[in-house]
């Protein structure tokens, strides 16, 4: 009977036993299923992580490239093949190097070289190791680049310019990568772990927007009246070699008309339309922007000096490579015999103040100021484009003033800023 009794007790507890063993038995297998889970969550996240920096490492790459090659457009100053200031007279802007200018069209065109049969696109291309990026900007060939030493990771990019039919449009590809590979060095065979490339359209913002239409434009008078000064503009579309908001003494002028017009055609004074406009709106009528706006753009030079401007401004002129655009604080003094520009490389000067001529200054492009004085000019003293003054033109020099067209049309199409047009920015 006790032996019955005592089997009766143990038979529940060895089942209790065995339930409890399947039931940590089932918990331990759920966690080692829930580790299995997270882990290879993990690893996917790591993973996704790692793609996710590659990419935005070669997308940031490419987006520098397209900032750098603006800042380069804009730079007026010659360069040698690393894409660094060069001193050789023979160097040329990176504007000049990779493009070309078709100035019946107003079109520009990518330079090109000859690899074997096929024609490509000249590709300036930069990496960046532990000291800084490194460039090679070629005039003919593929770009000289090597794998930075030392470096963990060289994020490279290559620069393409892409035909535009449009006039004062230049097309911009950067191809971004990870390492110095594949599209950022042409030729390799090699692939970088990631790439990106962005498309982007540059507009001109031109030195001028609107020529002028005389070989002088004053909002107040023109009082040249004693001597024998040239003023000239046979241009048939224009034909005005002054144009005054006030009176025009002028008696002794030798001046130069279209065929068939008549001398008095010339001189347009008088002009209380012209008279009647303010500062900013005299500017704006030439250069499409106000003073603010033109002289901060990247390719304007901003000029401050006392005295003689005549050598600091030489200098600045001589050390860029295409048309200078240059914004003078203050007034400007100039004493010749001195030459600034050239026909194909005119100038363009903005004085906050006034412009005071002494002798045979010779000036291609435009000259802007609040105010112009020109004396004790005779030979040599010469403006071929034209003159704009806020306020009068006086002096007794005799200078020559030519309305020159071609020089106007390279400042109106082929000098200037570019900057990026809106809504054309996509990658791929």
């Amino acid at each position: 009977m006790n032996a019955m009794r005592k089997l009766h007790v143990t038979a529940p507890a060895r089942q209790h036993g065995a339930a409890a063993l399947i039931v940590t038995m089932m918990l331990f297998f759920a966690m080692v299923l829930v580790a299995v889970f997270v882990n290879r969550n993990l690893v996917f996240e790591q993973r996704t992580s790692a793609n996710q920096y590659r990419s935005t490492q070669a997308f940031e790459a490419a987006e520098a490239g397209i900032e750098w090659a603006i800042a380069q457009l804009n730079g007026t100053n010659r360069i040698g093949a690393d894409c660094l200031t060069s001193s050789e007279t023979t160097a040329t802007s990176f504007r000049a190097r990779y493009l070309g200018f078709n100035h019946a069209s107003a079109v520009f065109t990518p330079t090109a070289w000859l690899n074997g049969p096929v024609a490509m696109a000249l590709q300036p291309s930069c990496v960046r190791g532990a000291a800084g990026w490194s460039c090679s900007c070629p005039a003919s060939g593929a770009p000289a680049l090597t794998p930075p030493a030392g470096a963990a990771a060289a994020p490279a990019f290559s620069l393409q310019f892409l035909p535009s039919a449009a006039p004062g449009v230049v097309r911009i590809a950067a191809n971004g990568c990870t390492s110095l590979a594949g599209a950022c060095l042409p030729g390799s065979a090699t692939r970088p772990d990631a790439s990106a490339r962005i498309e982007v359209t540059l507009g001109l913002l031109a030195a001028v927007r609107t020529p002028p239409a005389a070989a002088v434009t004053a909002r107040g008078a023109f009082l040249a009246e004693a001597p024998a000064l040239g003023l000239h503009n046979p241009d048939p579309a224009t034909g005005i070699a002054v144009h005054a908001g006030r009176s025009i003494a002028a008696g002794h002028a030798r001046l130069t008309t279209p065929a068939g017009s008549s001398l008095a055609s010339a001189l347009v004074g008088g002009d209380a339309s012209l008279a009647g406009l303010d500062t900013d709106q005299f500017f704006a009528g030439t250069f499409g922007i106000d003073k603010a706006t033109w002289k901060n753009q990247p390719a304007v030079t901003r000029l401050s000096c006392s005295g003689d401007c005549g050598a600091a401004l030489t200098s600045l002129i001589d050390a860029a490579a295409g048309s200078a655009l240059v914004w003078v604080d203050g007034d400007l003094t100039l004493a010749g015999p001195i030459t600034l520009g050239s026909a194909t490389r005119p100038v363009v000067l903005v004085v906050s103040g006034a412009a005071r001529l002494d002798g045979a200054v010779a000036l291609h492009g435009v000259l802007y100021a609040a105010s112009v004085d020109w004396n004790h000019a005779s030979g040599g003293a010469f403006v071929r484009g034209a003159v704009l003054t806020e306020a009068d033109y006086q002096g007794d020099g005799a200078p020559e003033f030519f309305y020159d067209t071609a020089v106007l049309g390279t400042l109106a199409s082929d000098a200037g800023s570019f900057a990026r047009v809106s809504g054309s920015w996509h990658d791929f």
